[in-house]
Order: C-alpha cells, then sequence, then structure tokens
C-alpha cells in the first residue's frame, strides 16, 4: 500500500530536517567558523574527492547543481588552495579539477566528519534498522540518477 499524503509530508519533514541539522551541527560546533569550509563547500569536496580529476561539468552533473553555482563553488575551493584547475592540453576548452594536498586533508576531514554526524544522527535506530535505512537510501538515490 502507498503512503498517504501525511506519510509522504512527514518523510519530506525528515529529510529536510536531517539535511538542516547537518548545517546547524556545523554552526554549532565551529566547524564553519574554525575552517571558513560551508555545507556546499564540504559537499563539492566529497563528490570532487571521490571522482577526481573531473570537470566542473561533471561535477554540475553528478551533484545535479547548476553549472553557474558549481563554478562559484569551485572557485571559492580554488581561492582557498584546495582545488586546482588545470587545462586540457588536447582540448583547450576543457579545464580538470583536482584537489591539492591541503584539498585532501580537507576531504578526508570532511569525510571523517561526515560518518560521525551520520552516526550520531543514526543513534535512536538498531543495528538492523539502520542497515535497512542504508539499503533503501541507496535504492531512493539510485533511483534518482546518484550512484555513489
Amino acid at each position: 500500500m502507498a503512503l498517504s499524503k501525511q506519510q509522504c509530508i512527514q518523510l519530506n519533514q525528515a529529510v529536510f530536517s536531517l539535511a538542516n541539522a547537518y548545517r546547524s551541527r556545523m554552526l554549532r560546533d565551529g566547524t564553519v567558523e574554525r575552517t571558513g569550509l560551508t555545507l556546499p563547500d564540504r559537499s563539492t569536496l566529497m563528490v570532487l574527492g571521490q571522482f577526481e580529476p573531473t570537470t566542473a561539468r561533471d561535477l554540475s552533473k553528478r551533484m545535479d547543481i547548476n553549472p553557474g553555482t558549481i563554478s562559484v563553488y569551485v572557485q571559492r575551493l580554488v581561492e582557498r588552495g584546495l582545488v586546482r584547475r588545470t587545462q586540457d592540453e588536447s582540448d583547450r576548452r576543457t579545464w580538470w579539477l583536482a584537489l591539492t594536498e591541503s584539498g585532501r586533508t580537507a576531504y578526508r576531514e570532511t569525510i571523517d566528519g561526515a560518518a560521525a554526524y551520520t552516526r550520531d544522527f543514526l543513534q535512536p535506530l538498531t543495528a538492523e534498522e539502520q542497515s535497512a535505512l542504508h539499503g533503501l537510501m541507496l535504492k531512493i538515490a539510485e533511483g534518482l540518477g546518484y550512484a555513489w
């Protein structure tokens, strides 16, 4: 039986609450103030770190974010010395993006922080429920065209 409208709204609110909780926690614990990296910066680092070298166009597609917005995110990371752009020698129109050494450090910190935050948020669930949620969320992401 399909979910009711009310159940769908509750799921929507839960997903929003989780996303908002990540951002709020980063602000509360001083991560943004200490590092200068916002949630969009961290998200960009996470995806770039998994698929580097890549182009801004590919990053935009993978994250389902407007190319202009990705350009702003990437530029901020370049200015901070976390990402470098390298022009493709065979196609001068293409610019490759990769993490710098500082970017790799920030990527590892981002991954570690995301895992810790997620473990904390999943505490109310049993191990079996966590595993089931993991499988279901991956299935939803794949249905939306994301393959992590």
